[in-house]
């Protein structure tokens, strides 16, 4: 890459001071990254958020049910909000976005966590069904809204991405419940 002609004379004299002082130039080239903006932040946070807590439900179902069908949904929406997460911050990070990208209600969590782990059998399984089944049903519309909005179109595609997997775990969660 050649760089741009030093046109200045206080350019050259610099140059020159520096050359002479055996020290090397260096010509940086910036580019500038847009950060998310406050919509597009509140999105990532609200995402990273269900997705930690249904993790966490999701870990909890995973290694106390006995039912094949409950432990493989769960094993997949652990894998597929791990996934999610891992995207959303590549996204934060390289868009350099500040704030509570990724704040999630531990009291909500815990709480959650813990009912689960007090129940057994077909009970543990019906209250993470039901859990899955409430929270696919507030999330999925979130990722709606991404997917339409042309703001970012990282953020758009991770949405459109995550959208049939989303509706997957929803009929997964709620067939659990019909049975």
């Amino acid at each position: 890459m050649n760089p741009a002609p030093l046109r200045t004379p206080v350019a050259r004299t610099l140059l020159g001071l520096c050359l002479g002082a055996g020290c090397a130039p260096v010509f940086a080239v910036t580019t500038h990254t847009p950060t998310l903006s406050r919509d597009e932040q509140a999105f990532v946070a609200k995402a990273t958020a269900d997705d930690s807590m249904q993790i966490a439900v999701a870990q909890a179902a995973w290694e106390r049910s006995s039912s094949p069908q409950v432990r493989a949904l769960a094993r997949r929406i652990i894998d597929d909000h791990n996934a999610l997460n891992a995207k959303f911050t590549k996204v934060s990070v390289a868009r350099k976005a500040h704030g509570s990208a990724h704040g999630v209600s531990n009291r909500q969590v815990t709480e959650d966590t813990l009912h689960l782990r007090k129940l057994q059998g077909p009970a543990l399984d019906q209250a993470f069904a039901r859990m899955m089944v409430e929270e696919h049903r507030r999330i999925i519309p979130l990722y709606e809204r991404a997917a339409d909005d042309p703001g970012n179109r990282q953020l758009q595609q991770i949405a459109r991405d995550a959208l049939p997997l989303l509706r997957q775990h929803l009929q997964g969660a709620q067939a659990l419940l019909d049975r």
